[in-house]
């Protein structure tokens, strides 16, 4: 299944939960699964043609409104959209609104996915444990030691390689609450709003007995405040700055630790690599030989994969690739027999090393392109020495 084919299932799934929610009653429910349904459109817009996006973020902006009424108490919902609800409903305060609003970037479900799940990057696991999952599992053994939990950890490297699937296993590891925020869930169009959406979403985490923060797209939020044009960015910048600092000042145990992902290190702000704050930083590079078998075997599995199929040799062909990418070519190879079975009504078949060579036909990976952007960003620079593994890494990758 192709990023977007999995991007418009995941919304369906959401769009049949939000109904069902609805007609039961449960309307925090719905709100929470239309708000989804809200996302997932506007990452479908990103993966859509250009003459199609308008459309589309137009139907994001309809779930929205409708979450938003459903909030409110404003609308009820019908099969073909919303209509102004009849009744009176009981006024909602602004201080419960936002803290709705905030508590909806809870997943519904602690992430099922674990380290196991997760091909490869053995080293960068054990940090992360280190990090995040130990101090959640053995505070006593840090309290004895007296070893202070770290601050929070940024996980860095080429896009498609796994950062996001880490942090959610980082909390499934240590059973904790998974707080997934985006920058379009944290920058408001109003003087002062962003700086309060940060405010509430630590003291969320706060109100959980674990609980992980994770910041996706951290170099969009938290950039350099000197390239900051406006003053509200550096405002937001310093205000995640003091939320950082507040995790040292006041849990001597931590009840939540917070957890970042970037595809552009350089442009995130220096003061947050600092210690108490992001003061471990991790690369996560694309995937080895053996890692790139292992994310095929875990793609397959459950597939009826024909036994004359090479796993070897598509681990070879794949070299450079990002684990999406590998994910992505496994899904294509496995819709060949699926449509000739729908469409030309073929018996079953399992899946060969043709269809593979299908899949990888005119196949291009985007590591290329940004291990070279990397390199001119950073080659030259003050932070060379930072981010010395990427500069490794890029090396590395163009001599393949």
């Amino acid at each position: 299944m192709e990023l977007r084919d999995e991007v418009k299932s995941q919304f369906n799934k959401c769009h049949r939960l939000a109904k069902k929610y609805y007609d039961e009653g449960n309307i925090a429910k719905s709100r929470v699964e239309y708000l989804k349904c809200a996302q997932l459109m506007e990452q479908l817009a990103k993966l859509s043609p250009q003459e199609k996006r308008r459309e589309i973020l137009n139907r994001s902006q309809k779930f929205r409104e409708i979450a938003e009424g459903l909030q409110e108490g404003t609308v009820k919902v019908y099969t073909n959209g919303i209509k102004p609800a009849e009744q009176e409903r009981p006024t909602v305060t602004e201080k419960e609104r936002r803290e709705e609003k905030t508590k909806s970037l809870i997943l519904a479900e602690k992430p099922g996915i674990k380290f196991v799940d997760i091909a490869g990057l053995e080293e960068v696991k054990e940090n992360i444990k280190e990090a995040i999952v130990y101090p959640f599992k053995y505070p006593e053994e840090y309290r004895y030691f007296g070893v202070k939990p770290g601050g929070g950890i940024l996980l860095y490297g080429p896009p498609g390689c796994g950062k996001t699937m880490l942090a959610a296993a980082a909390a499934a590891e240590c059973d904790a609450i998974f707080i997934n925020l985006k920058v379009s869930d944290i920058k408001d169009k109003y003087v002062g709003e962003s700086e309060k959406n940060i405010k509430e979403v630590f003291a969320t985490a706060q109100s959980y007995d674990k609980a992980i923060l994770f910041f996706d797209e951290i170099d969009s939020l938290a950039g350099e405040r000197s390239a900051s044009s406006e003053g509200h960015e550096r405002s937001l910048v310093s205000e995640l700055l003091a939320q950082m600092d507040g995790l040292e000042a006041k849990d001597a145990v931590r009840k939540y630790l917070v957890l970042a992902a970037t595809n552009r290190p350089w442009d995130v702000d220096i003061a947050l690599r600092r210690p108490g704050r992001f003061d471990t930083t991790v690369f996560v590079p694309h995937p080895d030989f053996e890692a790139r078998r292992k994310i095929l075997e875990l793609n397959l599995r459950g597939k009826p994969l024909s036994p004359k199929v090479n796993l070897d040799e598509i681990a070879r062909r794949t070299e450079g690739y990002a684990s999406a990418e590998i994910t992505a070519i496994c899904q294509r190879a496995a819709k060949i027999p699926l449509r000739e079975r729908i469409r030309e009504r073929k018996p079953r078949r399992q899946l060969t090393m043709a269809d593979f060579e299908q899949a990888l036909k005119n196949q291009r990976t985007v590591l290329a392109s940004w291990y070279v952007k990397a390199t001119k960003e950073l080659v030259g620079s003050d932070q060379v020495d930072m981010f010395g593994e990427l500069i490794e890494a890029a090396k590395k990758y163009h001599e393949l």
